[in-house]
């Protein structure tokens, strides 16, 4: 981490200001050292701050292990002249409603930042980010950002963000809310910390293959064969059906037959197969997994008095709005 960002982070339990204490740098850059108040001391290990207690339930080991194996699939830089170009910026500037092409000196912050393909998008517009997440897949997007200077990665609690209120000029969740055990009260304490006049947006499941029956089957089939067997079991089978199901889907005379088998044997089926693998084990390995209406997600945004709430064009549950200057 850089000290810089040291103003926005406080004790996510008191809400104290933090002191630095240095034992590892590279240049500027803090490796190793610690973030204490006068009730809590928090590690930061590989330049990223901790704050997980022992009573903060990290389970969620999907994502860990999805992220560090394949941490840059969905990045725009790795999608250059090829197939899926355009596709994550394209999402994210829908789903935020920003299309500015300059967003020099505004703080953005990624709520479930993963490995961190939105925060790239975010650092292409000049933005300075802090990307947030409870699992292991910090490690990945402390990687790629290590000696990004305008760029703090963080492992916390959504529910409980290491975060001053009213920092940030923009905040989005994409594609995480949903993975929370509350989404409302994820969703409520991102508000807090987005300025006066500031943007939000979020993006959660709603109705599709993310909450058929079968997809809840394989998941709960897989929860409880991790502590024994780990990420193999959803592993073989999102390298099963991908390799032998998704080829029936691009041509006409096998496609009713590709469908049907999706029926049984769920998959997402994208142009590029490395996307397809990941999108694969991502729908059927989640612990949380909750799906929501674009009404109930709207009514969120309206208890929290936003301003100017309007739906994007992606997916069937996503909005943005500002925050009151009142």
């Amino acid at each position: 981490m850089y000290s810089n960002f040291l103003k926005f982070l406080v004790d996510p339990k008191t809400k104290e200001p933090l002191n630095l204490n240095i034992t590892k740098k590279d240049g500027e850059n803090i490796l190793e050292g610690t973030l204490s108040s006068s009730s809590s001391i928090y590690p930061i290990v590989r330049g990223i701050p901790r704050f997980l207690d022992k009573e903060d339930k990290n389970d969620n080991k999907s994502f860990s292990y999805q992220w560090n194996k394949w941490p840059k699939i969905q990045f725009e830089s790795e999608n250059k002249g090829k197939i899926m170009e355009g596709h994550t910026l394209k999402m994210w500037e829908r789903i935020t409603g920003v299309k500015e092409i300059n967003l020099t000196d505004k703080l953005m912050i990624d709520f479930g930042c993963g490995s961190g393909r939105f925060i790239e998008i975010a650092r292409m517009k000049g933005a300075r980010v802090i990307g947030l997440d409870i699992s292991d897949s910090v490690e990945a997007s402390g990687r790629i950002f290590q000696k990004d200077p305008n760029v703090l990665i963080c492992q916390g609690d959504i529910l409980k963000p290491p975060l001053k209120t009213e920092i940030a000029d923009g905040i989005f969740s994409i594609g995480t809310l949903h993975h929370t055990t509350d989404p409302k009260k994820g969703f409520e304490e991102m508000v807090k910390i987005l300025k006066q006049g500031g943007w939000i947006a979020t993006s959660v499941y709603t109705t599709g293959i993310y909450n058929d029956p079968i997809v809840n089957i394989y998941r709960s089939f897989f929860k409880k064969c991790w502590p024994f067997l780990g990420h193999y079991p959803p592993l073989i089978y999102t390298y099963l059906t991908t390799y032998l199901i998704r080829p029936l889907f691009f041509n006409q005379p096998t496609k009713i037959f590709a469908h049907i088998l999706k029926i049984f044997f769920p998959l997402i089926h994208l142009p590029d197969i490395k996307w397809s693998l990941l999108d694969t084990f991502d729908c059927i390995t989640p612990t949380h997994q909750s799906c929501h209406t674009l009404f109930e997600l709207f009514q969120w945004f309206k208890n929290c008095n936003l301003e100017r709430i309007e739906p994007s064009d992606w997916g069937g549950a996503s909005l943005h709005a500002l925050k009151s200057n009142e």
